[in-house]
C-alpha cells in the first residue's frame, strides 16, 4: 500500500513517531486524519482484488461444509452462511465507487462484524459432529480474514472482531440452550488473538512506510525551497537585493524582442553615483555599502509599474528598464529620481559638485526594429550617461536615436 507523505509534522516529530511512539499505532490528530483518509482510499482500491479472493475461499469452505452436513441441517446453514457471501460481494461492489472510499471503515467494519457474528452463531445453531470442525474453521476463516485481509486498521479491526463475537454470543444465547465454549475458545478466541497480531504488524508497517513518505515529502519540499532560493540568489544582487546584471541581460533581451513584435517604445536609464570612489575613500567601504543600499531603494521606488525592472549594473552603476515607456515619461522619471536622491540628503564630503550624494543619468527610448542589436541600445544609454557626467554630473542626458538605426545614434 503506497501512501503519499504529508508535511503536517516537522522532521523531529516524525523521527519521534518512528521510535517508540509508533508502537501505539496511532498518530497525532491532524496527521491521523490525513493518514486515515489516504488509507481508506488505498484500502478500498486494494479490496477490488482482495474481494474476489475472499469470495473464492468462502465458496471453497462452503462446499466442504455442504458435503459434510446432514440434509436436515443444510437449509438453516445455507440461509445463514449465504449472508456472509452477500456481505463480501456487497463490500467488493462498494470498492469500485470512488465516492464510497471515504466510508470504507464504516461498511467494512459493519460487514465484518456481521460476518463474524453469523459464523459464531452457526456453530451453536447448526451442530453436527462431522461438520463441526469445518463450522469452527469458518469462524477462524472469518476472524483471520477480518483482521489480516480486509484492510482495516488495527483498532478498527479489533472493534469488528470482538463486537462480532459479542453479537454472535448474544444471538446464540437467545436461540440455543447450549454453547460450545470449549471449541469456541480454541477457534474464535485463538484466531482473534492471532488476527490481532497480524493486524498490529500490518498497521504498524503501513504507518512506518507512511512516515518514511512524510520524510521524503519534507526532503522534497526542502529541495524545492533550496532550488528556489538558489534561483533567486542567481538573479539577485547580494548587497542591495535588487536584480543583478545576469537577470537584467535576460529581461532586457526579452523586453527588446517583445517591443519589436508589438512596435512599442522601450526605455532605459543608466545611472551612476557621482564621485563614488571618493565617497568610499573618505567614509569607508561600509558607509559605501549603506549608500548603495539607500540609492537602490530610492530607484526601486521610482519603478513601480508592472514589468519595470531595477538592476545593479556593476559597482555604483544601476539600470532601470522601462517597457512600453515613451520618451516623455522616461524623462519625467529621470527628473523624479534626481529629486528623490536630493531629498535623501546623503552626506558626501568628497563630492566636487555638492555636499550630498548626486546621480548622473543616461536615458534612451526607442522602438526596436528588425535586425537591430539590443547591445547597441544599451550602449546608447551608456554613452548618454557619459555625456551627463562630462557636462558636470547631477543631471541627465537623453539619447536621441535616429529612426530604424542604432548604428547612427547621437547623444545630445
Amino acid at each position: 500500500m503506497k501512501l503519499q507523505g504529508s508535511n503536517l509534522l516537522e522532521r523531529k516529530e516524525i523521527q519521534k513517531l518512528l521510535g517508540k511512539d509508533l508502537n501505539f499505532v496511532w498518530f497525532p490528530a491532524t496527521l491521523e486524519k490525513d493518514y486515515r483518509f489516504q488509507y481508506q482510499n488505498e484500502a478500498a482500491h486494494e479490496f477490488r482484488y482482495r474481494g474476489p479472493i475472499i469470495l473464492l475461499l468462502y465458496l471453497f469452505l462452503s462446499y466442504g461444509i455442504y458435503q459434510l452436513l446432514p440434509p436436515e441441517q443444510v437449509g438453516l446453514w445455507l440461509k445463514l452462511y449465504s449472508c456472509v457471501g452477500i456481505i463480501v460481494f456487497v463490500a467488493w461492489g462498494f470498492s469500485w465507487f470512488e465516492k464510497m472510499h471515504q466510508w470504507f471503515d464504516w461498511y467494512a467494519t459493519i460487514g465484518s462484524t456481521i460476518a463474524i457474528a453469523i459464523s459464531f452463531t452457526i456453530v451453536n445453531l447448526v451442530y453436527d459432529e462431522q461438520g463441526s470442525v469445518l463450522l469452527h474453521a469458518a469462524i477462524m476463516y472469518a476472524v483471520v480474514i477480518v483482521y489480516g485481509f480486509v484492510g482495516l486498521r488495527f483498532y478498527v479491526a479489533i472493534l469488528a472482531g470482538w463486537l462480532g463475537g459479542a453479537l454472535g454470543t448474544l444471538v446464540s444465547m437467545f436461540f440455543s440452550d447450549e454453547i460450545a465454549w470449549t471449541l469456541l475458545n480454541r477457534t474464535y478466541t485463538f484466531s482473534s488473538f492471532l488476527g490481532m497480531a497480524l493486524a498490529y504488524v500490518t498497521d504498524r508497517h503501513h504507518r512506518e512506510n507512511y512516515l518514511q513518505s512524510c520524510l521524503l515529502e519534507l526532503h522534497r519540499i526542502e529541495m524545492v525551497q533550496q532550488t528556489q532560493q538558489l534561483e533567486v540568489m542567481s538573479r539577485q544582487d547580494a548587497l542591495t537585493g535588487i536584480a543583478n546584471r545576469r537577470y537584467l541581460d535576460e529581461m532586457l533581451e526579452e523586453e527588446w524582442y517583445r517591443a519589436m513584435r508589438h512596435q512599442t517604445p522601450l526605455s532605459l536609464m543608466m545611472i551612476d553615483i557621482d564621485y563614488f570612489k571618493a565617497y568610499n575613500d573618505s567614509l569607508g567601504h561600509l558607509a559605501g555599502d549603506q549608500c548603495l543600499i539607500k540609492i537602490a531603494h530610492a530607484i526601486t521606488d521610482i519603478a513601480t509599474r508592472s514589468g519595470e525592472l531595477v538592476a545593479r549594473y556593476g559597482g555604483e552603476e544601476f539600470v532601470i528598464l522601462l517597457p512600453m515607456t515613451t520618451q516623455q515619461h522616461a524623462i519625467r522619471q529621470a527628473e523624479r529620481l534626481l529629486r528623490s536622491i536630493k531629498n535623501l540628503t546623503i552626506p558626501h564630503p568628497a563630492s566636487e559638485i555638492s555636499q550630498h550624494v548626486t546621480l548622473s543619468i543616461g536615458v534612451v527610448s526607442y522602438v526596436p526594429q528588425m535586425n537591430e542589436d539590443v547591445n547597441d541600445f544599451l550602449y546608447c544609454a551608456d554613452h548618454a550617461l557619459y555625456k551627463a557626467k562630462s557636462r558636470g554630473r547631477d543631471g541627465y542626458v537623453f539619447a536621441h536615436l535616429a529612426p530604424q538605426s542604432l548604428s547612427n545614434t547621437k547623444a545630445s
